[in-house]
């Protein structure tokens, strides 16, 4: 399978080995630059042309740590998502609690093996809590992140791109790299957006400081440059545009200037109430939401489920799915 043919991939080269094949599916090609871009990923849609099933998720904080998460949703979560087998997991951030910790992701790759098992493509964005512990020097810390993920050829890149199906791409960033204009994330960002494949119908961001969220959490650092800049560019876009953000442990759902933005950041860590205020969507009434988002993607549709998992042991079945929304390709 080809690259996409945007400028600062033509010379790039597919790499498919039995290795990646355990890792990523055999119907992934992975596309790794040889001119310091970052890597490019490629998930090729069913070949039955059946839609396209994948979710997104952050905040799971895979630790022995028993304070600052909850073992049994996030668990529960894992295995619900294996059972259903979807095409891609996208991970918004925070996916150890502390980013300095092998033990941590020791954890992670424990509580993972039904994936593994089921050979499940993973692509991680970087939350805050993968520099936990390592202070002014992040290289302990992105080293760990790295080789938890190998062999993803994602060494020394902190952002990337993925391509699931012919029709959807996603820009997974680092929320704690610059993302204001003229930075190298930023260009990055634009590069894709702009070279976009004309069968490209929807753009998924993918970050872990959500751009738009109940505006009493403070801002992590350059989100916001994000949600700038789709109110300048959306709708001159031949895209339809999806913002998933983490980092609030809970799930909100907005939309601005013609663009999805959503918070979900109930992977397992400990939960954080959500006022519901300022253009929310979903209203939901529960404060804790341990979940993960399934999008469905067919033909000129992607529509979302918020998965939701009760910890409460006395709940006979403690899966509901209490938010729908749709996104529809422009025409």
């Amino acid at each position: 399978m080809a690259c996409p043919a945007v400028a600062e991939r033509r010379r790039f080269r597919p790499l498919l080995s039995r290795a990646l094949c355990g890792l990523l599916g055999c119907a992934a090609t992975v596309c790794a630059a040889q001119d310091d871009q970052p890597p490019h990923f490629e998930v090729a849609a069913p070949t039955d042309r059946g839609a396209v099933t994948f979710v997104t998720y952050g905040d799971t904080r895979f630790t022995q740590r028993p304070e600052v998460a909850n073992a049994l949703a996030r668990r529960a979560l894992v295995e619900r998502m294996a059972e259903e087998h979807p095409l891609a997991i996208l991970i918004g951030g925070d996916l150890v609690y502390q980013g300095s910790d092998p033990e941590d992701y020791a954890v992670y790759k424990a509580e993972t093996r039904a994936w593994s098992e089921a050979h499940l493509r993973v692509f991680p964005a970087l939350g805050n809590h993968e520099f936990q512990g390592c202070g002014a020097d992040k290289e302990p810390c992105l080293e760990n992140w790295w080789n938890a993920f190998e062999p993803l050829p994602l060494k020394p890149f902190r952002w990337y791109s993925v391509s699931i199906g012919s029709s959807l791409l996603v820009l997974l960033l680092d929320s704690d790299s610059a993302l204001k204009p003229g930075s190298p994330q930023r260009s990055w960002f634009e590069r894709q957006i702009a070279a976009a494949d004309p069968h490209t119908k929807f753009i998924m961001v993918v970050l872990h400081y959500p751009p738009v969220r109940d505006p009493i959490y403070p801002s992590g650092r350059d989100e916001k440059e994000i949600a700038r800049y789709f109110a300048k560019h959306a709708r001159s876009l031949r895209q339809q545009v999806v913002v998933v953000g983490s980092h609030v442990h809970n799930y909100e759902r907005y939309s601005r200037n013609g663009v999805t933005y959503l918070v979900s950041g109930g992977g397992g860590a400990r939960p954080i109430p959500a006022l519901r205020l300022f253009g929310e969507l979903s209203q939901l009434r529960t404060n804790v939401n341990f979940h993960y988002l399934r999008f469905r993607l067919d033909n000129d549709r992607l529509s979302g489920t918020m998965v939701r998992f009760e910890a409460d042991p006395q709940r006979a079945d403690p899966w509901t799915e209490p938010d729908h929304f749709e996104v529809k390709a422009r025409r």
